[in-house]
Order: structure tokens, then C-alpha cells, then sequence
């Protein structure tokens, strides 16, 4: 779909970093769509914030 884009609005490739699908999103939101899935496949799910040395 992304070759579609730039070959017809004649644009150059730019990419957009490895973590790009990971940051996307706000972090909160991310973190209660993955939960949901986890719980969806049968797991109880606790969420602790990290610990920081």
C-alpha cells in the first residue's frame, strides 16, 4: 500500500524507526488494549509500574 502512496503522489520513501508500531499509540491506551487481549486468552492480568534503580 505505502509503494501505491509514493509512486503516485511522487514522494520519496521515508521510514518511520523500528519502533514506530510500539509508540504510535499513547502509552495508557496501548496498555489497556494489551491487557484486554491477555484476558481475552484466559490470563488474570496485574499491572505494576517499573521500578527504577
Amino acid at each position: 500500500m505505502s509503494i501505491w502512496h509514493i509512486l503516485t503522489r511522487d514522494i520519496p520513501y521515508q521510514d518511520l524507526g523500528a519502533d514506530h508500531f510500539i509508540n504510535r499509540i499513547h502509552k495508557s491506551r496501548q496498555t489497556r488494549r494489551l491487557v484486554g487481549q491477555l484476558t481475552q486468552l484466559g490470563y488474570n492480568v496485574s499491572i505494576q509500574p517499573h521500578q527504577s534503580a
